[in-house]
């Protein structure tokens, strides 16, 4: 499984080439996020991690070919016992001796829990007494094999029995994958939030800055019309002294916002793991939603929310997780019972061919079968302890599931309300947003024609400059909640063309 992520290398983009993410878009802006976030790539490496854990427990089946050579070699006295067995070597003191032994075979595991192998075994032996044994046939050779074909098969019939216990670790593994997308989803949620946030302030101090030289080229406007005015004698000259303090003040302010600009352009770009030349700005471009009434809008169902929300979904693959472990400790409680059986050709020869011949032609055989049973005398404190402990646990993750999904019912409340709330207020700060365009401008006419004081304009202009600010954060505020409200139905990353699929993550 490959991860299919935006084309631009953590450090590709250096400050010569920031042009380039000039007038962001919000979903350009989270699909480069998500690509190059170092939060997300972390959490996308350990869904790789768990992968191969994962992939690891599927061999458990995957069948061993063993092979064992061993060579042997003694030189000792006889016993006199010894001596006394053999007639033909009776006067033979030393034992000088060689023995080869080869085996080879397959071992594996069934999914019933039963180990079986199956395996060949060759023995040669050489010494200085077979000649002596096969004096009677001289055309012996002098060495003597010993072959052994051998099926065994231990089969549990309690303790470790079955598939689902088998595979235990199997499942569980595959679970813990499966957390890890969660939490690479919850990862690249969380991420893609914090860095909304980022850029809705990066657009609230952008367009305060506009709002500001604005507000300074309208004093510095009001200050030349009033020098005009005074040369015309028209107006006292103590009226630009207070038109000189409120141009310095905005000035001031416009600095202020610039440094708060600047900041914002910091964090953003190091939210995307780029170096950012303060000479060059980065510039973003939303698309402003329109606050559409939020009334029609009602809480999705639960349970089918609850299926895009990571939170709930890992504490789900954790109550399976402890349900597997769950069944296998209450397993290990019972007996240790096993059939046990073994089927065996043999041979013996001096002749390597002939002996394998008698081994394989199943002439000699050899077998057993039967039973073996363990019993703890104590009662398995060990398997009745880890059986409580893993109830617990199950009990534990059963609370959590309970505890998140109220959680998240009262949290989709909250996050309608405060959609709602925020379309409400952006509704009317705009309107008066209007109003206090109608009473600067009305104020700017009178004081055109003569009727009106530079002190009541300043201050109206004041208001309506407020106002804007104010729209501007109720805005932002309103575009927030829309995200979060994506955020709790669980299509913020599909709203924006970014999908994770079983480990891939794909930005379109």
């Amino acid at each position: 499984m490959q991860v299919q992520r935006e084309t631009v290398a953590p450090n590709q983009v250096q400050a010569g080439q920031i042009s380039n993410l000039a007038a962001l878009s919000p979903d350009v802006f989270l699909r480069l996020l998500v690509a190059r976030n170092l939060d997300v790539q972390f959490s996308k490496l350990n869904t790789d991690v768990n992968r191969y854990l994962r992939e690891g427990e599927a061999a458990l089946y995957e069948p061993v070919f063993f092979l064992g050579i061993r060579k042997e070699g003694r030189n000792r006295q006889r016993t006199p016992d010894e001596r006394l067995q053999s007639t033909y070597a009776l006067g033979t003191a030393v034992l000088d001796e060689k023995v080869r032994n080869d085996e080879l075979g397959i071992r594996s595991k069934l999914p019933t829990g039963a180990e079986v192998s199956v395996s060949y075994k060759a023995s040669g032996k050489a010494n200085n007494l077979i000649p002596q044994t096969s004096q009677i046939n001289a055309s012996a050779p002098d060495t003597e094999y010993t072959s052994l074909l051998n099926v065994t098969l231990k089969q549990p019939l309690f303790r470790n029995a079955g598939r689902a216990i088998t595979e235990t670790d199997r499942r569980v593994a595959e679970l813990e994958h499966q957390v890890s997308l969660q939490q690479l989803t919850q990862q690249t949620l969380k991420t893609s939030i914090e860095g909304l946030n980022l850029y809705w302030q990066l657009y609230r101090a952008q367009e305060t800055v506009k709002l500001r030289k604005s507000a300074v080229t309208t004093s510095e406007s009001l200050m030349a019309d009033a020098n005009a005015r005074i040369s015309a004698g028209k107006v006292p000259p103590s009226a630009i002294l207070e038109l000189q303090s409120v141009v310095l003040n905005r000035e001031a302010e416009l600095a202020r916002s610039q440094q708060a600009f600047r900041e914002a352009q910091t964090k953003l770009t190091t939210a995307i793991n780029i170096v950012w030349n303060n000479d060059t700005p980065v510039g973003i471009s939303p698309q402003l939603r329109e606050n559409e009434p939020v009334m029609a809008l009602a809480a999705p169902p639960i349970d089918e929310v609850l299926r895009l929300w990571s939170p709930y979904q890992i504490a789900l693959l954790r109550h399976q997780q402890a349900q597997a472990r769950l069944d296998f400790a209450q397993n290990q409680v019972l007996p240790s019972v096993d059939f046990v059986m073994s089927y065996s050709g043999t041979g013996f020869s001096n002749k390597h061919q002939d002996a394998r011949k008698f081994a394989t032609g199943n002439t000699y055989p050899d077998w057993y079968v039967g039973l073996n049973v363990e019993i703890p005398l104590g009662g398995n404190q060990k398997a009745q302890q880890q059986l409580f402990a893993q109830t617990t646990r199950l009990t534990q993750a059963e609370v959590e599931l309970q505890a998140i999904q109220n959680s998240f019912a009262n949290d989709v409340v909250v996050r309608l309300g405060d959609l709602q709330n925020s379309s409400d207020v952006l509704e009317l700060s705009k309107k008066e947003t209007k109003l206090r365009q109608k009473i600067f401008d009305n104020e700017r006419q009178r004081v055109q024609i003569g009727s009106g004081s530079f002190t009541n304009l300043l201050q109206k202009q004041a208001d309506f400059i407020e106002s804007n600010q104010r729209m501007l954060e109720n805005q932002v505020r309103y575009e927030v909640a829309v995200t979060m409200w994506q955020y709790t139905r669980g299509s913020l990353l599909v709203d924006n063309g970014i999908y994770i699929d079983n480990a891939t993550t794909s930005a379109h």
